[in-house]
């Protein structure tokens, strides 16, 4: 029950207060059974089921269709009361194990520490929760082999000796001396609900302690602290290298490192059920409101709460706390640890994802101070998924802060057809309706008896939606051959909206719906960015009321968006005239980082180049590690700059750019000539690039090159064959340049 840095010693002394006076030992108890392990330094002896936190918000504030529905910024969220029993009973008993002396605070030094417990949770639950003593057992000296460290062999043996059994509310303290050979911790049995009970183990009578130990009984866990190097939250799943989590670090609650008697953090008090009063955040635009201090009890509004929108198993408190706030106690306890607050603030917290229902306090990163855990007047505090808290004001006075919280919507995945803002139909029977294909109710249908043709039903969300799939299933009253009523269409497809118009879905497999009854018939699809779909059906018959469309249901399968496209690669410089590689890629992410596979990236080059095809567009699909590579470039015979850009939905980004550098060119001749009766190949090559070229020569006689041949330069080598006549033949100069290269043919004669 104490931070690392805290050693027992340390903590023993504490306890070692002048004013406390030893009682008398007891008689001596019957033999005792081979002790069980104790449990390391306040580990809460956690039952293997606990019951969860219920948080229930009054409506949907999550989505862009429940914030235009919704006229408020702030939703109320019922936290049910998860304490039914009121009054616990207190069995406290002072024990002396073997190696100790009884004696340094008395039954009514465990009485008063009891005392300010209950008052402590008293304040803090409105009344619901409330300690009473039962009883107290003056010192009792261990007669068998269990040492101080083993709480649950004292527990056991004091069960023996006093009579005491387990039950709902009811709860065994065992206090010890301080010191050594006792242990400077204490620690609890953690249940899986509040009423449950518990048993509890300290060296000497702190109320601190009672109350930290008395808590864990109340199935309380501990109360965490984050900080981090750069950013205050963190991403979910495993903790990165530069956060780093203290059991105990939130030094404002008694479930942490607070060391005195201050009012516990919302998580806390949610766990317990006693946080009225409490709202959400109505997602999407910046929300302001007034937070009470925490000090200000159960009649006020202390807290908000609510869900990282892209990941529902996140769960953020915001709460105020004043430097003002007293402790329950009045002053009667006093730590040596307990931190002066200067610094009045807001904090936030997070569920814990190692612990079930405990917080982590955030902590400013950086910020090695007492006050890193508070956004203070004019700070914002950034958040995962782009939510975000701004203190605009904190009243001393009234002990109150003015707040802005921002939390995006949550992006639709999933089926959303029943979350479409608008569904409408080219013609719907009268006694049916558009809405009843995608109100989840197959019972009810979209008919369009007695029409045939071609009949369309159209969904449209509020905000973009990215989708790959469709299904429909039919509503039919009639077989095929009867020729009547509702049959299944002869076909379907999938169109989306494309700016102002309609667009056939890319990739459509099969590419004419299925026609099944009482299944759902599925269209998967390239995924795409839009904010309407629309399904066309072709009647079954060719004449009306010769069997017309029916749908009984409809699921869209929507994914989540991209939400960031990275550029891969770096700058290159290509010759003209060639086709390159330039393994340019871009990578396609959703808002938490995962890569998105099957998306389409379209890819447009500007400049002195095109695609290999000749075309200044190209459509990509990403893999499965959503990475999709450029197209290879193929240049001119012009010099200059080439751009790529790659786009996907509403993102664009720029990729590295292209120099096209002049590449090779030349001119090349051969002649011959007669030396001494010899003929001697003459070979003259020019470079008529812009740069500096590499000139090599050959021929059947030998080869020759010469290196970096300035522009305009010419070479001449000369080839002796040996020989008084030749056959007519070719020289082939090659001449490379800026990475070019060009060949060129040297006809010679007969000679």
């Amino acid at each position: 029950m104490r931070r690392t840095a805290l050693l027992s010693a340390t903590l023993a002394g504490l306890l070692l207060l002048p004013t406390l006076i030893a009682g008398e030992p007891a008689a001596a108890a019957q033999a005792a059974p081979p002790a069980v392990d104790a449990p390391s330094p306040d580990l809460p002896q956690t039952a293997p089921y606990s019951e969860p936190t219920l948080i229930e918000p009054e409506a949907e504030a999550t989505t862009r269709q429940a914030a235009r529905t919704l006229a408020a910024d702030f939703i109320d969220v019922d936290i049910p009361s998860r304490a039914e029993i009121r009054d616990h009973r207190v069995t406290i008993a002072l024990v002396a194990p073997q190696g100790t002396a009884p004696g340094r605070f008395t039954t009514a030094d465990a009485v008063r520490s009891l005392q300010i417990v209950d008052g402590f949770y008293d304040r803090e639950t409105g009344g619901a929760i409330r300690f009473a003593l039962e009883r107290v057992i003056d010192w009792q000296s261990v007669d068998e082999p269990i040492d101080c460290t083993d709480t649950g062999g004292l527990h056991d043996w004091l069960s023996r000796k006093t009579g005491w059994t387990p039950g709902p509310g009811k709860h065994l303290v065992a206090m010890v001396p301080e010191g050594d050979p006792c242990p400077g911790w204490a620690n609890g049995e953690q249940p899986g609900d509040p009423d449950d009970g518990g048993r509890t183990f300290q060296p000497g009578p702190d109320a601190y302690l009672l109350a930290h130990e008395l808590g864990h009984n109340l199935s309380l866990p501990h109360a965490f602290s984050v900080q981090c190097g750069t950013s205050r939250d963190y991403p979910s799943g495993s903790l990165p290298a530069d956060c780093r989590r203290e059991e105990y670090g939130n030094r404002t609650d008694v479930m942490g490192d607070s060391w005195s008697f201050l009012p516990l953090s919302a998580p806390t008090l949610a766990r317990l059920g006693t946080l009225p009063h409490t709202r959400q955040p109505v997602c999407g635009a910046p929300r302001t409101t007034v937070l009470d201090t925490l000090g200000a009890g159960t009649a006020g509004q202390r807290a908000l709460t609510w869900t990282d929108p892209q990941d529902s198993s996140v769960r953020y408190w915001l709460q105020y706390n004043d430097r003002a706030d007293t402790t329950s106690d009045g002053g009667a306890y006093r730590s040596p640890w307990a931190v002066a607050r200067t610094v009045s603030g807001v904090q936030v917290l997070r569920s814990n994802p190692d612990q079930p229902y405990a917080g982590d306090l955030l902590e400013r990163p950086g910020d090695a101070s007492e006050a890193n855990e508070f956004i203070v007047a004019g700070e914002t505090a950034a958040l995962n998924t782009g939510m975000s808290v701004r203190v605009d004001r904190i009243d001393a006075a009234t002990r109150r802060a003015t707040v802005t919280v921002t939390v995006p919507c949550t992006e639709y995945v999933g089926d959303i057809a029943s979350l479409a803002s608008t569904t409408s139909a080219s013609y719907t029977s009268p006694w049916t309706a558009a809405e009843s294909a995608v109100d989840g109710d197959s019972g009810s249908v979209w008919g369009t008896w007695p029409r045939v043709g071609e009949q369309s039903l159209e969904l449209r969300w509020p905000s973009e939606v990215t989708v790959d799939s469709a299904s429909v299933l039919f509503a039919s009253d009639a077989a095929d051959s009867e020729g009547r009523g509702l049959i299944p269409s002869r076909s379907w497809r999938v169109e989306y909206r494309l700016g102002d118009s309609w667009a056939p879905v890319a990739g459509a497999a099969p590419a004419q719906g299925g026609r099944d009854r009482d299944v759902l018939n599925t269209i998967t699809f390239r995924p795409v960015a839009t904010t309407a779909l629309r399904l066309v059906f072709t009647a079954w018959g060719a004449n009306e009321y010769e069997g017309s469309t029916g749908v009984a249901e409809v699921a869209v399968n929507a994914v989540a968006p991209a939400a960031t496209l990275e550029a891969r690669g770096s700058t290159q410089s290509v010759p003209t005239a060639t086709t390159s590689a330039l393994g340019y890629a871009v990578v396609v992410r959703d808002a938490r980082g995962g890569v998105l596979p099957g998306r389409v990236v379209d890819f447009t080059v500007t400049g002195a180049a095109t695609f290999e095809a000749g075309a200044t567009t190209a459509s990509v699909l990403t893999g499965s590690d959503g990475t999709a590579l450029a197209p290879s470039i193929r240049t001119g015979t012009t010099a200059g700059t080439a751009s790529l850009v790659a786009r996907t939905g509403a993102l664009a980004v720029d990729l590295p750019g292209v120099t096209v550098m002049a590449g090779a060119s030349g001119t090349a001749k051969a002649s011959t000539r007669v030396v001494a009766g010899t003929v001697v190949l003459v070979v003259t090559a020019v470079n008529t690039g812009v740069a500096p070229a590499d000139v090599n020569i050959v021929t059947p006689y030998g080869t020759a090159s010469a290196e970096r041949v300035a522009p305009g330069k010419t070479v001449t080598k000369l080839f002796s064959t040996r020989k008084a006549s030749i056959p007519a033949g070719t020289a082939q100069v090659t001449v490379t340049s800026n990475g070019g290269q060009v060949t060129i043919p040297a006809p010679y004669p007969r000679t």
